[in-house]
């Protein structure tokens, strides 16, 4: 992989990461419990065709690791840095479902379901936050990000239950992320394969 695949991936991550924290926020406006159900499932479908095209462009393999690489670093800028290693996880996983170079070129819906995977690992990094850390670790390692009222309420709020429904979501939002990622892609760019859209 040449450096101007790698600085094309690097835009489409800036793109997705900012429309996934875009997204994120506008789905904080419904409420704290709304958000915490919704706020990876909007991204996931809404970013879907950024991933799709930047793979179709790039047709490289290790496209997909660096696109969830850079986004984990994106966080890490934030002092999210567990963020990486839940990136790192979706990456490989993204890598692995699209198996090989001639994918990238040939199979729009190994795409499509490799950034679906990946965003399905992405969307319950809160809930691996509070098992892991616990609330007192959560509030001493990232204390401008989760007070201690935050963190007690993230450690109430993933009962059996919520995170049945979670995953439920972030199952669903990952299937129709993919499909809509392929028909964007396939309607607007398929024909422009050649072409680069930066």
């Amino acid at each position: 992989m040449n450096l101007k695949s790698i600085v094309k991936i690097a835009v489409f991550s800036v793109i997705g990461f900012l429309l996934t924290m875009g997204l994120g926020f506008l789905t904080g406006a419904f409420g704290m419990i709304p958000s915490l159900y919704l706020s990876s499932a909007l991204p996931t479908i809404i970013v879907a065709p950024v991933f799709v095209i930047m793979c179709k462009q790039v047709a490289e393999r290790g496209t997909a690791f660096l696109y969830f690489l850079f986004l984990g670093i994106f966080y890490s800028f934030m002092g999210m840095w567990p963020v990486i290693i839940i990136c790192i996880i979706a990456g490989i996983l993204a890598e692995f479902i699209i198996a090989k170079k001639e994918n990238y070129l040939n199979k729009n819906v190994k795409i499509g379901f490799a950034f679906g995977a990946g965003m399905f690992v992405y969307s319950l990094h809160a809930m691996y936050f509070i098992f892991i850390f616990g609330v007192e670790g959560l509030t001493k390692q990232f204390p401008t990000m989760f007070t201690q009222d935050y963190a007690r309420f993230l450690y109430n709020f993933y009962t059996p239950k919520n995170i049945s429904i979670c995953l439920v979501i972030a199952i669903v939002a990952s299937i129709i992320g993919a499909y809509f990622g392929i028909y964007i892609y396939e309607k607007f760019f398929s024909n422009r394969k050649k072409k680069s859209v930066l």
